[in-house]
C-alpha cells in the first residue's frame, strides 16, 4: 500500500500538488477581479449588462475554483494521513514469567511449599521465558519413574540456567521441586537453595491453544509418598497455563 500512496503522491506533484493554487496562475478570478476596471462603461444600460455578467462569471468561476482546490486539498490530506491497519505482530513477541517458591507459608497448608504467580495467559508461538526463584533449602529427590524430571526438557535450548550456570539437568538427590507442563513436554528441575536462594531461567514456546495444568513432580508434599497436600493443590505447587491466539 505504501508503494501505491508514494507513486500517486509523486504523480500529484508533478501536476503542481505542492502547491494547488500555482495550477491557478493567470486564470484565478481573485487575480482577474484585481485587474478588472470599474469605469463608467461607454455604451450606458449595455456597458452595465456588460459589467454584471462579468461579475456573475467571476463569482461562478470562483465557486468553482473553490470547490476544486477543496478537492484537491482533501485528496493530498487523504494521501497523507497515517493508515488505520494493525500490523500483525511476528511472532507474538515475548512474555516473561516470575515465579517464587516460597516455604514456612501460612493458609491451610500450613508451612508447606507454595510457588507464586501460579495461573498466567500466554499467547500461542510466543517465547514465554520462566524464572523461579526457590528459597527452598530442603530436597525432595526422585525416585522411579519420577527420575525423567532430573532433566531439563522442551526448553528452546535444551538447557536452563541455574544461576549463571548452564546445566541440562540437575542431580536427583539435589532436586527440590519441579515446574513442569506435560502438554508441552516442558520440564524445569529446580534444585535445592544452597545460598538462601537459587534462580532457575528457561524458556519455551506454547504451539496450541487452550488451558493447561502445571505441576510439581518431586515429591514435596505431605503423605507417605509426598504426593499430596501442597503436591496435589492448584496454587500450591501445581496452576494453570491459558494459552490464547
Amino acid at each position: 500500500m505504501s508503494d501505491d500512496r508514494s507513486s500517486r503522491s509523486e504523480g500529484l506533484g508533478r501536476e503542481g500538488a505542492r502547491d494547488p493554487l500555482a495550477r491557478l496562475g493567470a486564470s484565478d478570478p481573485l487575480a482577474r477581479l484585481g485587474r478588472l476596471s470599474w469605469r463608467r462603461p461607454k455604451r450606458g444600460a449595455a456597458g452595465a449588462a456588460i459589467v454584471v455578467g462579468s461579475l456573475v462569471g467571476i463569482l461562478v468561476g470562483l465557486g468553482v475554483t473553490v470547490a476544486a482546490v477543496s478537492g484537491v486539498a482533501a485528496g493530498i490530506r487523504d494521501l497523507t494521513k497515517p493508515s488505520t491497519a494493525v500490523p500483525a505482530v511476528a511472532a507474538h513477541g515475548a512474555v516473561t514469567e516470575r515465579m517464587s517458591i516460597l516455604t514456612n507459608t501460612t493458609g491451610k497448608l500450613g508451612g508447606q511449599p507454595r510457588y507464586t504467580n501460579t495461573s498466567w495467559t500466554v499467547k500461542k508461538d510466543q517465547k514465554v521465558t520462566v524464572v523461579v526463584t526457590s528459597y527452598d533449602t530442603g530436597t525432595a529427590p526422585l525416585q522411579g519413574a519420577q527420575m525423567m524430571f532430573s532433566k531439563v526438557m522442551g526448553s528452546t535450548t535444551g538447557t536452563e540456567l541455574v544461576g549463571a550456570k548452564t546445566v541440562s539437568s540437575v542431580p536427583d538427590v539435589m532436586v527440590a521441586h519441579t515446574f513442569t507442563i506435560d502438554a508441552f513436554n516442558f520440564n524445569m528441575p529446580i534444585p535445592v537453595a544452597t545460598k538462601g536462594h537459587v534462580t532457575v531461567t528457561a524458556t519455551f514456546i506454547p504451539t496450541k491453544t487452550g488451558t493447561f495444568v502445571w505441576q510439581c513432580y518431586a515429591p514435596c508434599g505431605s503423605g507417605s509418598n509426598g504426593a499430596s497436600g501442597a503436591m496435589s493443590t492448584t496454587g500450591w505447587m501445581e496452576g494453570n497455563i491459558k494459552v490464547v491466539n
